[in-house]
């Protein structure tokens, strides 16, 4: 399972998860750039692995269909 980075950019009190930073923050509209540095986004190792190659995990599955589509 490849890798991809999560980003996690702070703005007007709300935590923001993407895997690109979006040009307006999702909760109030307003552009992030020039916002300054606490609203830089920050990149966030991955939280999903391969649950069987792990010493502890917690093992999701969809409760219809498939995570493949």
């Amino acid at each position: 399972m490849a890798e991809a980075a999560i980003l996690r950019v702070r703005h007007c009190g709300a935590d923001i998860f993407c895997r690109r930073a979006p040009p307006r923050c999702p909760a109030c509209g307003r552009p992030l750039r020039g916002a300054g540095l606490l609203a830089a986004p920050v990149r966030l190792p991955c939280p999903f692995r391969h649950g069987h190659r792990q010493p502890c995990a917690f093992l999701l599955r969809p409760s219809a269909g498939t995570f493949l589509g």
